[in-house]
């Protein structure tokens, strides 16, 4: 173990010690038969600890799961809560709800030893702070704060789209790569990076919004959710195709709806998969934005690795040509090829992954 870790063995010995008294881990004797001193292997508990990982969705409702320290579901819900006209009062909702669900699981509150909420907003995971969400104006709000507090337990936030960043590290297409960075393709077009083994944020704890970089007109563009115009978000979202593909039959459609909108998105993808002309000039759109941002990313942060997350491959297909275009015309050769640019399928338990990933890295 020292030659492993580079510690000195009374540091290991200390630390596995307050693992032990923590329930983290468990020790066994060597029990067979040999010369020396036995010994002593070291085991995760899994009646040890619990994490609970929480997602806020659009429509109001938490999904939450119990996870141990092998990372395995132990219970998983999805529960709804009142619809709340403040930051103040979805706070107040989260927590009666996360507490509801603790006395309901049957675990006993001492077992769980931190919380990760995915908030859809702007957040400054290092101090719990949401600066901005889309529905309410009351911000900056200490929300990470408000909710422990309401609970009694600590209590970690994160914005969607690094807890999956998170659960890609640690279980999906990301593991063995220490440094890259994440772009999601779902209601909004999301990102988030890698460095070392953990995410990258700046100085107020914010990760790369790559949804907002202008790639449009930004006088006659589209009009996007921040209050600019011509961001990518506005062409490479499902959310901002599914506008453009479907017009004024989808003049009502609540951008809320994640089931709704992916539905109406794997439809316009069937009919570009046809050969519909109407739908391929959507997803060209879609592939230029989308290669024009991952261009000017790419020569500024030198990722190593961009994973691609998309709710149906075939994406990958449709927007290929327009998407490689405009990634060529807008870096040098020498630096896109040594960049791995890769599309992976957005699994559905992300979410259930990437808030318990969050919750065990900050036990």
């Amino acid at each position: 173990m020292p030659r492993l870790t580079g510690l000195a063995a009374g540091t290991i010995s200390q630390t596995t010690g307050e693992l032990v008294a923590r329930g983290y881990v468990v020790e066994a004797r060597e029990t067979g038969k040999r010369s020396g001193r036995p010994r002593t292997y070291l085991t995760i508990a899994g009646e040890g600890p619990l994490v609970l990982g929480a997602v806020i969705s659009t429509l109001n409702t938490l999904l939450i799961t119990f996870v141990d320290l092998n990372g395995a579901i132990c219970s998983e819900s999805e529960l709804p809560f009142s619809g709340p006209r403040s930051i103040a009062e979805l706070a107040e909702r989260v927590a009666e709800t996360i507490a509801e669900a603790i006395d309901a699981s049957g675990f006993p509150k001492g077992r769980i030893e931190h919380v990760g909420i995915g908030v859809p907003a702007l957040v400054d995971s290092v101090d719990g702070v949401v600066h901005f969400m889309a529905t309410f104006e009351d911000t900056p709000y200490p929300f990470a704060a408000v909710v422990g507090d309401r609970i009694g337990l600590p209590v970690t936030i994160e914005k969607g789209t690094t807890y999956k960043a998170r659960a890609e590290h640690w279980h999906g297409a990301a593991q063995g790569h220490d440094t890259f960075t994440l772009i999601n393709v779902g209601l909004s077009l999301d990102s988030a990076a890698y460095s070392d083994g953990l995410p990258r944020v700046g100085t107020h704890g914010f990760g790369p919004e790559l949804a907002h970089v202008q790639t449009g007109d930004i006088e006659n563009g589209e009009p996007c959710y921040c209050g600019s115009r011509g961001c990518a978000t506005t062409y490479a979202s499902i959310y901002g195709m599914v506008l453009r593909g479907f017009g004024a039959q989808v003049s009502r459609l609540d951008p809320r709806n994640e089931a709704e909108v992916e539905a109406l998105f794997i439809k316009l993808l069937d009919r570009a998969c046809e050969g519909d002309s109407d739908a391929c000039a959507v997803f060209d759109t879609a592939g230029a934005h989308l290669g024009q941002v991952l261009a000017s990313y790419i020569k500024i942060a030198d990722p190593g690795m961009i994973l691609i997350a998309v709710p149906d491959m075939r994406f990958a297909t449709v927007i290929k040509k327009a998407f490689s275009a405009a990634l060529n015309s807008g870096i040098l050769p020498t630096i896109l090829k040594m960049t791995e640019i890769k599309f992976t399928r957005q699994e559905k338990n992300w979410h259930s992954l990437g808030t318990a990933s969050l919750a065990l890295e900050k036990s």
